[in-house]
């Protein structure tokens, strides 16, 4: 039985502890005695000269394309297009490979696992971007280390530590979407979170988060930018000042668009920093203190050519931190501007913008502004593209490209996310069709809203 439908119909203080029990579980494996020792190693590498970096670089990839050639489907790939796994340049031997897509990767993911790595010593990750498309992978625990190694480093350098108590506002479910009275939020004390319901987010709610927020001297806000920019709306409108507790704002998983930015910042009085990272650990990009947003070179071998129509630049990356699930030069199928910059060692390329994260709300017939939908296809492999149309407040169209192996037990569950996200708030109708449209630069908007302004 599906366990998240287990823990939705759970009374809410059985909910709060399996929250609390998940908590620390989370705190021992992902910041235990490994965890300092992978994070002044990351933050060592700040101070790599170019030569250093470049010395760093080319033996990951080294050493990520020997454990690949394990891979089956690595195997055969690296045959057909004449890699040399023991080359001198292993840069010039990725550069021999083509593009790698997600469908590619959700095709042949039982291939591209690594053998060499025991399953049940793995963990499982899922992940969906801006097409809808689900994908589930494994990756080892010192890949999971090194990820967050890399997003404290960025968090620490603007302050932060794991001690400040952090108010999310994120996609996760945890409150079910039928509960009409707060609390709209469950916390992890071992892991200093209080995750607050995206999907409970309205006009009429609103004031109790910053409530919460007050009560619980929660110094951090981190979240999607769609929910906070909602949030920022309404506090402004209602001429109320943020709680006083707070002192850093941080976004992430969505674009930060400009307009969204000011209005978050004057609600707040904070300055908003962002970070760009993917499941996959095939790019990261963090924002410094000072505002720019830079490339994190010594994750992962990150590429940018141009996009269909020369606009703007394709993200592709190489993910040599995690050997148990290779991915070589797989493209994350969003957009962005990017400089190279004079500057030494990690900070050599600075990203201007990113396109492919932001997305309109679908709206319930509550009012309720429901964002980041990519998370209801996370788990739906059989499922190749997707999108969200809405003409009308509290009705949807969820657009559906099939799979090759996609049936009764996959729509079973696209019905079930569904439901569980919004009830009986939304009318929704699945259509499956063949295709789905582009923007001018290749993008697949996940939601596209029509009702009028």
């Amino acid at each position: 039985m599906n366990l998240e439908y287990i823990y939705i119909k759970l009374p809410a203080f059985l909910q709060k502890e399996v929250v609390k029990w998940q908590g620390k579980q989370i705190l021992k494996r992902r910041f235990g005695d490994s965890f300092k020792r992978v994070i002044e190693a990351s933050q060592a590498r700040l101070a790599f000269s170019p030569g250093q970096l470049a010395d760093y670089q080319a033996s990951r990839l080294s050493a990520h394309l020997k454990y690949a050639r394990h891979s089956p489907f690595w195997a055969d790939r690296f045959l057909q297009y004449s890699v040399n796994t023991n080359a001198s340049d292993p840069f010039a031997e990725l550069a021999k490979l083509p593009i790698l897509t997600k469908n590619d990767v959700r095709t042949h993911a039982k291939q591209i696992q690594n053998p060499l790595f025991e399953s049940s010593r793995l963990l499982r990750v899922h992940t969906s971007g801006t097409t809808g498309s689900g994908l589930v992978f494994l990756e080892t625990l010192d890949t999971e280390l090194e990820r967050w190694a890399v997003w404290w480093r960025y968090r620490m350098k603007l302050g932060l530590t794991p001690e400040n108590l952090c108010a999310v506002f994120g996609g996760r479910c945890l409150v079910p979407i039928s509960q009409k009275k707060p609390p709209f939020w469950r916390h992890s004390p071992y892991t200093r979170q209080i995750f607050f319901s995206s999907q409970h987010l309205s006009q009429e709610n609103f004031h109790h988060y910053l409530v919460e927020i007050e009560r619980t001297n929660a110094t951090w806000i981190h979240g999607y930018p769609s929910s906070l920019g909602l949030l920022a709306g309404w506090m402004t409108d209602a001429g109320l000042s943020p709680p006083k507790c707070l002192r850093f704002l941080t976004i992430g998983a969505e674009n930060l668009t400009q307009v969204i930015k000011k209005r978050i910042e004057h609600a707040f009085g904070l300055p908003v920093y962002q970070h760009y990272g993917l499941a996959e650990l095939t790019v990261n990009f963090s924002q410094e203190p000072d505002g720019r947003i830079y490339v994190d070179e010594d994750l992962s071998c990150v590429e940018f050519p141009l996009s269909e129509d020369g606009s703007s630049r394709r993200v592709i990356g190489t993910n040599w931190a995690n050997p148990a699930f290779p991915l070589f030069r797989y493209d994350s199928s969003d957009l962005c501007q990017v400089v190279t910059t004079v500057v030494n060692g990690p900070r050599s390329r600075e990203v201007l913008s990113i396109d492919g994260r932001q997305e309109d709300a679908l709206i319930l017939k509550n009012g309720v502004h429901v964002l980041c939908l990519n998370q209801v296809f996370a788990d739906l492999t059989n499922i190749r593209e997707a999108q969200v149309r809405q003409t009308a407040i509290g009705m949807a169209e969820f657009r559906i490209v099939k799979g090759s192996d996609y049936g009764p037990t996959d729509e079973a569950a696209l019905t079930f996310e569904i439901r569980k996200r919004f009830g009986e708030l939304c009318d929704v109708q699945v259509t499956y069709v063949d295709a789905l449209p582009r923007t001018p630069s290749g993008k697949l908007r996940l939601v596209v809203s029509e009702i009028p302004e």
